[in-house]
């Protein structure tokens, strides 16, 4: 497809046959679900699954950085109103109006990408731990997997990638990323 998407400059047009395909996603698939049944807590490890407390506390410790960085631009939202009602009313001259806006609003800029850092950290690492137990649940029905169907590859595989055959030797070789 990124063939067809990007053209033939990004990625060549190759080919696999579909049966090579289906044996080496097939195999893939079994030894995967081998050894992460085998090896589930070690899987868990290499996976970033962190242990429940220290990732409740980490999480926690992100989302209080959240409320702190609300609460601030909250505050510089009444700090600007307030210094544009002084300079209406000529307490504060035009230039200290100015360079204080421009600080309030630089600040309330950083905290808002802050804002959407943290949230993006929080949903990520909410899903993370999320999608490993989700996938060692998958893992424990298809341990007696027999053949590749299409509710394997859906709940088993995200993408399938075909890279451009190389020859050395006489063979042919095509990398495949699962």
């Amino acid at each position: 497809s990124t063939s067809r998407l990007k053209g033939k400059e990004v990625c060549p047009t190759h080919y696999i046959r579909a049966v090579v395909l289906e044996q080496g996603v097939f195999a893939h698939l079994r030894l995967t679900v081998a050894c992460v049944a085998n090896h589930e807590e070690q899987f868990r490890k290499a996976m970033g699954a962190k242990q429940k407390a220290d990732a409740k506390r980490e999480l926690t410790a992100k989302r209080r950085q959240l409320t702190q960085a609300e609460r601030r631009i909250a505050e510089l939202d009444r700090l600007f109103k307030r210094i544009y009602e002084d300079n209406a009313n000529g307490k504060l001259s035009d230039s200290r109006f100015q360079m204080l806006s421009d600080d309030y609003e630089q600040e309330q800029e950083e905290l808002r990408e802050k804002l959407l850092q943290l949230n993006e950290e929080i949903n990520r690492q909410e899903e993370q731990a999320e999608n490993i137990e989700r996938f060692i649940s998958k893992v424990h029905e298809y341990l007696d997997m027999d053949e590749l169907t299409p509710a394997v590859l859906n709940d088993m595989v995200k993408a399938v990638y075909v890279h451009m055959p190389e020859t050395s030797n006489g063979h042919r070789e095509q990398q495949i990323d699962i």
